[in-house]
């Protein structure tokens, strides 16, 4: 009797493990059992981060942070501990202006006097994760282009807001741009990357510097927080909720623009803006029948804006809501921005922010290289090795340092 209480006990767990793991996926999605741990991996986190904040816990305080870090070091590489130097690469942390950076030098150029150098910027919603977390790419990066890599530890949200992460991003850059020859790096080959959150603050230093950079690279960036109902928000809100919903984007910008997550549900609805924002010029930026078309053909499914809002919110964030430092997108004028390479995920709610910023590049004659991966999701360029390792993974990182090999080291541009 004991024994058929425990086989029932045992099949209930395993049909609500199944059940909780088995979400639904595009049917062109590739290796979705991979995508389903991921997912569900970082779901579990999410969920505990939950019951942490009901327990009255801070959901992002510096303590809770490195738990954030393990899994994401599990999940990339199968081991929790930071990875250091190998036989490639010598990584160590320096500060820049005072901003401690994580350092990728490759053995194989450090005594070049003339190295390109990336200065990247990681993601994370601008409130979690670390210089270290895209270490796969980074990695790769230094060993296969001989470039120094330059990984910014930039303060996060929500104890520091906006400008902090880009004050910290454009004051580490500055200093590179400024002290090349003390860093034995080359002036003319200087390149800001940054994936998700970090291609936003990676698409606002480039807007500052303009040609004092070589070339921007922008993953899956954040680049707007004026239009949550775009298409890839609608069409992709439930596709790997654990990674990335347009809650999780709402909530990240309230955090870093210090405003009360209390009106999440006011910035998911589009009541953040006033009537009259809603028909200015900033809304023609943000619409997807006029830019994401022209990119991917597919169905116009863009919604008109409509003409209500919250009004005290829609005063309060006006001015941050367009603020080019804050969402790039908002830029006025691309005319000065260094080239380009964006890459963009088909089922990524942020999908949408990439392709209307790479359309508006071109609006402005930018040298742009324009990357979709339609099978993709948000978050796949870093499973390049380890036990999650995945194909569209290794092949977006190929293409990547293939073309900066053509156009830093080449020379080719």
């Amino acid at each position: 009797m004991i024994t058929v209480k425990r086989s029932i006990v045992a099949i209930l767990i395993a049909g609500w493990c199944y059940w909780y793991m088995v979400i639904p996926l595009p049917d062109d999605m590739e290796e979705k059992w991979k995508v389903r741990v991921i997912d569900t991996t970082l779901r579990t986190l999410g969920h505990m981060a939950d019951v942490l904040e009901y327990l009255g816990v801070e959901r992002l305080s510096p303590g809770s942070r490195p738990i954030a870090d393990v899994t994401f070091r599990l999940l990339h590489s199968g081991s929790p501990f930071a990875p250091g130097s190998d036989e490639h690469v010598k990584v160590y942390y320096q500060d820049f202006n005072r901003i401690p950076a994580l350092v990728y030098e490759p053995i194989s150029s450090i005594n070049d006097p003339k190295r390109p150098v990336v200065v990247y910027f990681h993601g994370g919603g601008f409130s979690v994760l670390s210089a270290e977390y895209p270490d796969p790419l980074l990695r790769a990066m230094a060993t296969r282009l001989g470039c120094l890599v330059v990984s910014v530890e930039y303060r996060l949200a929500p104890q520091y807001v906006f400008p902090a992460a880009y004050n910290d991003c454009l004051a580490v850059t500055e200093y590179i741009v400024n002290n090349t020859d003390t860093l034995r790096v080359d002036f003319r080959r200087i390149v800001v990357a940054g994936d998700s959150a970090g291609g936003n603050l990676a698409a606002g230093v480039a807007q500052k510097l303009g040609k004092k950079i070589r070339m921007q690279v922008l993953v899956y960036p954040m680049l707007q927080a004026f239009d949550f109902l775009t298409p890839s928000c609608r069409e992709n809100k439930e596709i790997c909720p654990g990674i990335i919903t347009p809650k999780s984007i709402a909530r990240a910008w309230m955090e870093y623009g210090n405003i009360s997550v209390k009106h999440i549900q006011d910035f998911l609805c589009n009541n953040h803006t006033s009537p009259k924002m809603k028909t200015s010029k900033w809304a023609k930026y943000v619409n997807s029948s006029l830019h994401v078309l022209d990119v991917l053909n597919v169905t116009n499914s863009h919604l008109p804006m409509q003409l209500h809002s919250n009004q005290k919110l829609a005063r309060q964030v006006a001015k941050l809501i367009v603020n080019p430092q804050f969402v790039p997108l908002m830029a006025d004028s691309l005319e000065d921005v260094p080239n380009a390479y964006v890459i963009t995920a088909g089922y990524d709610p942020l999908r949408d922010d990439g392709i209307m910023y790479a359309h508006r590049l071109t609006e402005y004659n930018v040298k742009l290289k324009f990357k979709h991966y339609p099978s993709a999701f948000h978050g796949f360029f870093y499973f390049i090795n380890g036990p999650l390792q995945l194909k569209i993974a290794q092949t977006a990182t190929n293409e990547l340092i293939q073309f900066l090999n053509d156009h830093l080291i080449e020379g080719k541009y």
